[in-house]
């Protein structure tokens, strides 16, 4: 069985593993680009991104 993005959902642990670290990755740079933003605006968008994808991720995990 697939998800509608075409990624099976029997993946198996290195997949698991590699999805993982990609997500860590954009998680942590999303985290350097707010640190970086001048707007505040943007910092916080930016963060609030990050937690989103730190929340999904979680999710998917379980």
């Amino acid at each position: 069985m697939e998800h509608s993005i075409g990624t099976p959902t029997n993946a198996t642990p290195h997949a698991q593993a590699e999805r993982q670290a990609r997500a860590d990755w954009l998680i942590a740079e999303l985290g350097r680009l707010a640190a970086q933003a001048e707007d505040p605006n943007d910092r916080v968008r930016i963060r609030r991104t990050a937690d989103s994808l730190t929340r999904l991720a979680t999710a998917f995990r379980s």
